[in-house]
């Protein structure tokens, strides 16, 4: 069985979304069963949780709930780092891992991912007594200036987005939560205080693997996103609609109980198909026939209620009588009499002098 853990913060209730459909992804290119792990606080509500369990119950995978809460030095260290801010506490949840998985081995992942690919071979990795397994930063020669000057090597700078921890070999690490806390303490102008602590404490013993299980999406290049751990760790996401992943990231979301409802444009909002006015004019000629051939006498009371619907506009007494009356009370009555016209006859001469306006006469 595949250990596999996520971690985050959902004070707005997105990130739990996003999760479901990290999760999702796995749970369809993973042959093997999947244990999933969620670390969290309390901005996880209880209806996201029963979704999240609901998700992993359909694709027949068990899932576990641990509320988090940092060390009490971690959280006091975290205050004189700036950055925090910008990533959130929920990004170092990950960094308690060995202390609340009682598993062996975890493969962690972070939410701004697809995956693409079966766990199954990034689980059956060997670590050979690594403390970690992870993928060279594809990013770090940017910055290479800044890794060095918080005392990280850049040549085996790793990504903390996907992770495959051995926790027993962490846990023999006796000083790991003391190591963390002094990282933040000396370098609190951190831009990525996860990820740091992590290649301080680890990256002196850790596997780099092929950069298949953690392939960046870099903004406006075409790649392939088949048989990868897609990672879009810059500023557009896949749940962006101008991101390369967004239709893959629907089309998992729809999987979810937070799928989007499908709105049939043909049909009104209590849920009944929309039908044209012709439509319904003839449906309402095949029901009156079918009423009139069960009972001859619905056609006269048929009949008198379309004349009630076709007279809008008041008769006059010279049109022919309604049927409620069948003589015309006026009938022997002499119609009024005709108004003259008035015998004043206008007619337009005009001039035909050049450069003169017109000139109206009336006779």
């Amino acid at each position: 069985m595949i250990e596999l853990a996520l971690a985050f913060n959902d004070k707005d209730g997105s990130y739990a979304e996003h999760a479901a459909v990290v999760l999702t992804t796995a749970f369809r290119n993973t042959s093997s069963p999947i244990n999933v792990h969620i670390l969290h606080d309390e901005t996880l509500t209880e209806e996201n949780k029963n979704r999240l369990a609901q998700l992993a119950a359909v694709f027949n995978h068990t899932i576990n709930f641990y509320p988090v809460a940092l060390p009490a030095e971690m959280a006091v260290a975290l205050t004189g780092v700036a950055s925090i801010d910008k990533w959130t506490s929920g990004s170092m949840y990950r960094l308690l891992l060995p202390a609340l998985i009682p598993s062996n081995k975890v493969i962690y992942l972070d939410c701004d991912i697809l995956v693409n690919m079966d766990l199954t071979e990034l689980w059956e990795t060997e670590l050979n007594g690594c403390y970690l397994a992870a993928i060279h930063d594809q990013g770090v020669m940017g910055v290479a200036d800044i890794v060095r000057m918080h005392g990280l090597n850049p040549d085996t700078y790793f990504n903390s987005g996907v992770i495959v921890f051995e926790l027993n070999n962490i846990r023999q690490h006796i000083n790991w939560i003391e190591e963390m806390v002094n990282f933040l303490r000396s370098f609190p102008s951190t831009t990525m205080p996860d990820q740091d602590i992590l290649n301080h404490v680890y990256g002196g013993n850790c596997l780099l693997l092929d950069g298949r299980y953690n392939s960046f999406y870099i903004n406006g290049a075409d790649q392939e996103l088949n048989q990868k751990i897609v990672h879009f760790a810059g500023d557009i996401k896949c749940w962006d609609p101008l991101s390369p992943g967004f239709a893959l990231y629907q089309e998992n979301l729809n999987l979810t109980p937070w799928r989007t409802p499908q709105v049939n444009p043909l049909k009104n909002r209590n849920g009944k198909r929309k039908m044209s006015r012709k439509g319904r004019l003839l449906l309402l000629k095949r029901r009156t026939r079918r009423l009139t051939r069960r009972d001859p006498s619905l056609i006269r009371k048929i009949r008198r209620s379309k004349m009630k619907k076709s007279t809008k506009r008041p008769r006059s007494p010279w049109t022919t009588s309604t049927h409620k009356t069948r003589s015309n009370p006026l009938k022997n009555s002499a119609p009024p009499a005709k108004k003259k016209r008035s015998s004043v006859q206008t007619t337009f001469r005009f001039k035909s002098q050049r450069n003169a306006a017109p000139s109206i006469f009336i006779k």
